[in-house]
């Protein structure tokens, strides 16, 4: 099976209807639709002055909200954000909007329940950080634009499959994730509190290609021109030199 993943790309169709009023709306309102388990979210923006558009989740609107990722394109226009791995059960989600003079408000919150069976359906996907990389071309090229009260919006997503299938299983790390705007590697741990940690990234024969062994501020970027070349690397958070975290990151 991993043999003919490895093979081909794949097309993956998303069609989703709107009625006119649900059709792009301005912000901060947003409009949601689901299809085989893959959340898709969509608004106009009409502000100049967007430093970042976080998307959060939650799985019951009220705490427990986590940014699953960040929208590329920023510039006024039409917007959108895939979530291909939602949770089953209750998908709350917001955007967090912060403007270059630090201002800062969030959008309206809506909902989608996920049955468990539509993520058995689901396809092989990749990280959410890569969807959004394709995501921001399609907005680009018009794609998305709608009309009509009876109009589809169609979105193809022509996807490289990876050569670890594995790393779908993966959700994304709140520590270490690919930065949507300049494709380097974030790491974000909050204080380090006397805590000594380290980083191990692995390519996907699961040869060590990039290692830190001593992070020693609670915030780093790591320069992609580290790695070899792009796509998708696996990495090992330890703390103290017990491993915290095994996620993946994706290069572009």
């Amino acid at each position: 099976m991993k043999a003919i993943l490895r093979s081909f790309l794949f097309s993956l169709l998303i069609v989703f209807s709107f009625t006119a009023a649900q059709a792009q709306p301005l912000l901060p309102e947003v409009t949601i639709a689901s299809n085989n388990g893959i959340n898709f979210l969509s608004w106009s923006c009409q502000y100049d002055g967007i430093r970042s558009i976080a998307v959060q989740r939650s799985p019951d609107s009220v705490f427990n909200w986590t940014v699953i990722g960040f929208v590329n394109n920023i510039k006024k226009g039409p917007q959108a954000y895939i979530d291909g791995h939602p949770r089953p059960g209750k998908n709350f989600y917001r955007l967090e909007i912060v403007f270059n003079s630090d201002l800062h408000w969030f959008s309206n919150t809506v909902q989608l329940f996920i049955d468990s069976s539509a993520l058995q359906n689901q396809p092989v996907l990749p990280p959410n950080d890569s969807l959004q990389h394709n995501v921001a071309a399609l907005l680009k090229s018009g794609v998305m634009a709608t009309a009509g009260p009876n109009d589809s919006v169609a979105v193809k997503v022509s996807i490289p499959e990876t050569k670890d299938a594995q790393a779908f299983s993966f959700p994304r790390s709140q520590y270490v994730f690919t930065n949507p705007f300049t494709g380097h590697i974030n790491v974000e741990l909050g204080a380090l509190g006397g805590h000594k940690y380290s980083l191990e990234f692995f390519n996907d024969k699961n040869k060590m290609v990039l290692e830190i062994p001593r992070i020693s501020e609670p915030t780093v970027i790591i320069d992609k021109r580290n790695f070899q070349r792009k796509g998708l690397y696996k990495f090992q958070l330890y703390k103290d030199k017990e491993l915290m975290e095994t996620g993946y990151v994706t290069l572009y």
